[in-house]
């Protein structure tokens, strides 16, 4: 990208990892972030190992990374032998960290809702365990349920909103990547309506048109190399028409 006098300024509304910051700021983009949600991995460790081999489902359903996290921290705490039944994942990086845990994925879906239709075609799947946050949405256990799918929710970690109160005027594109960073960040803030939002998946994406009308832009894959690549590539061709 072409060296530019005032750079394009990108707002991340979670802390990303250097690898990735850096990436923004080496094409050219100047990079502000601040966190609006906080996340805590505190779960009851006696119900959270009976579900995770409940004799009476057929399936675990995991929907975000941060589920996998929590199982990861009760492993430390005991060890555990998964009885074998199907397991329905959200998201790359989720899948891989099961995998890590020796835990194979049955079918893996971009969001929950898509998911739960993946899981409802399954004749032999009468209940399920999901492992999930305090703030997840309703969409998979509605579905399944209207479908005859008896639907165990486990709490295994917590999301905490941060309202940030942050000047927006000068914001050319910004990054969310839950639908929960949508919900806090329009507490407090509004958006130019000519300013792109770039998400992380469907449910994200969904969750910012409830607040605003503004151009979404979805990332190809549901990992955060694909946002970033996706708002690169978005200002790189912003920069070409200039």
């Amino acid at each position: 990208m072409q060296e530019r006098s005032k750079p394009f300024s990108i707002f991340s509304t979670r802390t990303l990892p250097d690898a990735f910051s850096e990436k923004l700021t080496r094409s050219g983009l100047r990079l502000r972030q601040k966190d609006f949600i906080k996340v805590n991995y505190t779960f009851n460790s006696e119900s959270f190992a009976t579900q995770i081999n409940n004799p009476n489902t057929q399936a675990r359903v995991f929907t975000s990374k941060n589920a996998v996290y929590s199982l990861q921290k009760l492993l430390e705490e005991e060890a555990l032998e998964f009885d074998k039944k199907k397991n329905f994942t959200v998201g790359v990086k989720a899948t891989e960290m099961l995998s890590e845990l020796g835990i194979e994925t049955s079918a893996r879906a971009t969001h929950a809702l898509a998911l739960a239709q993946i899981i409802a075609r399954n004749p032999d799947v009468e209940a399920v365990d999901y492992f999930c946050g305090n703030k997840a949405l309703d969409d998979l256990p509605e579905y399944l349920e209207s479908k005859g799918v008896a639907v165990h929710k486990e709490e295994v970690y917590q999301t905490e909103l941060v309202m940030h109160e942050v000047e927006t005027a000068t914001i050319d594109g910004i990054i969310f990547l839950s639908p929960t960073a949508v919900f806090s960040f329009f507490k407090k803030n509004k958006l130019n309506p000519n300013v792109p939002c770039f998400c992380i998946g469907a449910t994200t994406s969904e969750a910012i048109h409830l607040r605003c009308d503004n151009v979404r832009i979805p990332s190809n894959e549901p990992v955060l190399e694909s946002v970033v690549n996706k708002v690169i590539e978005y200002f790189e061709k912003r920069e070409a028409v200039k």
